[in-house]
C-alpha cells in the first residue's frame, strides 16, 4: 500500500487518487501521469463551451511501442506488452465500411455525446502532438474498434485518407482478410 503522504502529494500535482496510487506504487511514470493531467485541464478549459470547432484538423499519429498501451482506456504499461501488436496501414473509408454496428457512428464527432474525447484529441492535433493509433480486432466478421474509437470517427470526419492501426499479432490474419487495402508496416 502507498504511503498517504505521498498520495497526498501526488494529488496535489493534479492526479486522481487511483493515478496516484498507481504511480506511488511504481506501476506508472510520474512525469508523463503529471503532464497527462495538465493537460487535460487545458483541455478541459480550451473545450469549455467552445462552438468554434476547429474545421482543419490534421491527424497526428503516436506510433510508439512503449505507449500502445494508451489504446486502451484506463490501462497500464505492464497490462499489455508492445510486442502483442502489429501497426497497419488502411483506408479510412475501407475501414468505416467494415465497422460493426457497436463501432460506427450516426452522428458528428462534436455532437455532446463525443465532444468531450474529440477535445482532447483535437487538441493533441493543433499542438502537434500525437495520439495512439486505433486497436482493430475481427468481430463475427467485420471489424470493430476494440480501442480510439474517437480518434478514428474524429479523423475520419477531418479527411483523413488513410492512417495507422494497432491490430493484435493473434488478431493479424483475420483482419488484414477484412481490409483491402491494409498493408502490414512491418512487411511492407
Amino acid at each position: 500500500m502507498a504511503n498517504v503522504d505521498e498520495i497526498n502529494r501526488l494529488t496535489a500535482l493534479g492526479l486522481n487518487v487511483i493515478t496516484a496510487m498507481d504511480v506511488a506504487e511504481g506501476k506508472l511514470d510520474e512525469a508523463f501521469e503529471v503532464a497527462r493531467a495538465q493537460e487535460k485541464r487545458k483541455v478541459d478549459i480550451w473545450c469549455k463551451g467552445r462552438k468554434n470547432i476547429p474545421v482543419a484538423l490534421t491527424a497526428i499519429w503516436d506510433c510508439d511501442p512503449a505507449n500502445f498501451y494508451l489504446a486502451f482506456d484506463g490501462d497500464d504499461p505492464s497490462d499489455h506488452a508492445s510486442t502483442d501488436f502489429i501497426l497497419i496501414d488502411a483506408d479510412v473509408t475501407d475501414v468505416g465500411g467494415r465497422l460493426t454496428y457497436a463501432a460506427s457512428r450516426d452522428k458528428g464527432p462534436w455532437h455532446q455525446r463525443y465532444k468531450s474525447k474529440s477535445c482532447g484529441i483535437a487538441y493533441r492535433w493543433l499542438h502537434g502532438r500525437g495520439v495512439t493509433p486505433p486497436l482493430l480486432g475481427e468481430y463475427q466478421g467485420q471489424v470493430h474498434i476494440v480501442g480510439g474509437m474517437h480518434r478514428f470517427h474524429l479523423a475520419k470526419h477531418s479527411g483523413t485518407t488513410r492512417m495507422p492501426f494497432l491490430v493484435r499479432r493473434a488478431e493479424l490474419a483475420a483482419v488484414m482478410a477484412l481490409i483491402p487495402s491494409a498493408t502490414d508496416t512491418a512487411n511492407s
